[in-house]
């Protein structure tokens, strides 16, 4: 299986009212064509941060490897899709906040363009309201054109920082849905934050655990068929090692 990221010796430090604070120590972690990696971990782990180092969005100690080349800045292959609905411009419709980043890219033909923004709206189900406006969508709708747009510019890895947290069960559900379908069909590799271990199972290719400390100490290959359901053989038996080891860093970070 081709080797996509590299991340060696990765730590990330902050100054703080009490000092230096470090964030990540020390971090290894390897990621291949086509994961689907989710990462679980207490909160204040470093999840979020790492995310950001490899997007490119942090300095850092250590190394990120991507295809080959060493992460300093942020790049096209590498896109982060965010929790907060912020990532879409208020004053452009979906269609031109999906080809605005195109046009960053060098792409400058409208039909082109227009070609590119409805084939990943109909990808994420929302091929009629290429006309809208953020404000006239639902939160899950926006998460969608958040999706597509990242999508459109076919990166090697998308970065997804807990993007369904602030969803409804019912709309949270339907995204996880949507998204194993679109990692399927377009065999995409995703690292992806969250706190819920269900969704973790349920997305994941691999499941991680970072502990309090910024490492990754449990890294499990999740062999469940998909579609992944509670009731799924081995499901029950991930569930309870990851609740039991997030409910033994969260006490860890509390002492």
């Amino acid at each position: 299986m081709k080797e996509v990221l590299k991340i060696e010796s990765l730590s990330k430090s902050y100054s703080t009212q009490k000092g230096c604070e470090k964030i990540l120590d020390g971090l290894e972690l390897t990621v291949n064509e086509n994961d689907f990696i989710c990462i679980l971990g207490p909160s204040g782990c470093g999840k979020s941060t790492l995310l950001r180092c490899i997007a490119g969005f942090e300095d850092f100690e250590g190394s990120i490897i991507c295809n080959g080349s060493s992460v300093t800045k942020p790049s096209a292959e590498r896109i982060m899709v965010f929790q907060d609905y912020n990532q879409l411009f208020p004053w452009k419709t979906v269609e031109k906040n999906i080809q605005y980043p195109l046009k960053l890219k060098g792409i400058r033909d409208k039909k082109q363009l227009q070609s590119i923004s409805d084939a990943y709206l109909r990808k994420v189900g929302l091929e009629k309201y290429g006309k809208y406006y953020p404000h006239e969508l639902s939160g899950g709708m926006k998460q969608r054109v958040a999706i597509a747009k990242a999508l459109a510019l076919k990166p090697q890895i998308i970065l997804m920082d807990e993007p369904f947290a602030a969803l409804d069960a019912i709309t949270r559900n339907s995204l996880q849905k949507e998204l194993n379908r679109i990692w399927s069909e377009d065999k995409i590799t995703v690292i992806f934050i969250t706190h819920n271990i269900q969704e973790a199972i349920t997305l994941g290719t691999r499941v991680l655990l970072m502990n309090s400390k910024g490492k990754i100490v449990i890294d499990d290959e999740n062999k469940i068929p998909k579609p992944v359901k509670p009731t799924s053989e081995g499901y029950a038996e991930m569930w309870d090692k990851f609740s039991s080891a997030l409910e033994k860093e969260k006490n860890i970070s509390e002492v």
